[in-house]
């Protein structure tokens, strides 16, 4: 009687489980895979934001410095907004106000 096991499971359980999951990439993967990528990018010698970063530094070049700075707060938010947005879709006790 009543619903089957895997839709009690997925509208109840999954949909209250995942919010964790989706801030957690929202707030700490993003922005570390936006922060790691910069190292494994310096390593490797890969043509990325990151090794211009770290030229400008070393060039005392602030201006590029400045505008990498600024570049990687607007993905980190953009990924902060997005992790809100999914949130806020998936769980419907959020509300966007």
């Amino acid at each position: 009687r009543g619903l089957k096991n895997g839709t009690v499971i997925w509208k109840h359980a999954v949909r209250i489980a995942i919010n964790p999951l989706i801030v957690i990439l929202g707030s700490e993967a993003i922005p570390g895979i936006i922060g790691g990528g910069g190292l494994v990018s310096v390593v490797l010698n890969l043509p990325t934001i990151f090794p211009l970063f770290i030229d400008s530094l070393r060039k005392l070049d602030m201006y590029m410095a400045g505008t990498c700075i600024v570049l990687i707060t607007i993905l980190t938010l953009v990924g902060n907004l997005l992790a809100d947005l999914v949130l806020a879709w998936v769980d419907p006790r959020i509300r966007l106000e």
